[in-house]
């Protein structure tokens, strides 16, 4: 973990409701992994940082991408941002995917997508990756073009049926008849999902890695006011996690 000021190289709208913000930020691209994220200044628009996810890092350039939707006064102020302005960065934070030598399906919802992105882009095409992508609507569906341009296999999934399979990721993975035996998934998104596809995992005996999402006030796991409950007892998402294997988690204590 290192303080880092960065430059803003690019800040461009995805759609109307979510930016891609890149960085140069040499020490913050070479030290990131798949899963981890960074806590961002706001310039003053909320009293804490923001965390945001890693959605992409060229280390050989030194370059960090964040992809966030505009949700409040902190991505916001995030969103303002201009080429050439300085922004301070703390991170990396957390742990991020363990990464298996065996195919991968990388399942995505919403904004759970931009951290599978990085993911993909460290797994290549070496082992056989499918990547399943949900959101509400074809307008919400962020980052496909991104995971096609790597070789992938990207199957969408839309809740109105307006791009790909109509209904959820696990309708999208089930009507795709991607082999779920040897491979390792991993998944990221809003946590009914992760909920539906950790009981998917548990019932077929599947290998399933889930990135969570919760309010971190410090995202160092001093506030301790990120916890979970695990097989191991109450953890940090912002320390022990973001990334848990699913069987860890104690899903029916989660609301």
């Amino acid at each position: 973990m290192d303080r880092e000021k960065t430059t803003v190289l690019r800040n461009t709208a995805l759609n109307s409701d979510h930016r891609m913000l890149a960085v140069r930020a040499p020490k913050l691209a070479a030290q990131s992994l798949p899963g981890q994220f960074a806590e961002l200044e706001t310039k003053g628009a909320t009293l804490l940082r923001k965390p945001i996810s890693l959605a992409y890092c060229d280390p050989a350039k030194g370059e960090a991408v964040f992809v966030f939707k505009i949700v409040g006064r902190g991505t916001q102020a995030l969103a303002a941002l201009e080429e050439g302005d300085s922004l301070d960065i703390i991170g990396p934070l957390g742990e991020g995917f363990r990464i298996k030598e065996k195919p991968a399906v990388l399942i995505g919802g919403g904004v759970g997508v931009p951290p599978l992105w990085f993911l993909a882009s460290r797994l290549g095409a070496k082992y056989g990756v499918t990547a399943v992508l949900g959101a509400r609507d074809q307008k919400d569906l962020i980052l496909r073009e991104e995971f096609e341009k790597l070789g992938i296999n990207t199957i969408a999934a839309t809740d109105n049926g307006s791009l790909g399979v109509k209904g959820t990721v696990i309708d999208a993975l089930s009507a795709s008849g991607v082999s779920l035996g040897e491979a390792e998934m991993y998944a990221c998104g809003p946590f009914p999902m992760l909920r539906s596809l950790a009981a998917l995992a548990e019932e077929r005996s599947l290998s399933l890695q889930v990135s969570l999402e919760a309010y971190m006030g410090c995202g160092m796991g001093i506030c301790v006011g990120c916890t979970v409950p695990t097989r191991e007892g109450m953890q940090r998402v912002c320390k022990e996690g973001p990334v848990f294997d699913s069987k860890e988690i104690v899903w029916s204590k989660i609301r």
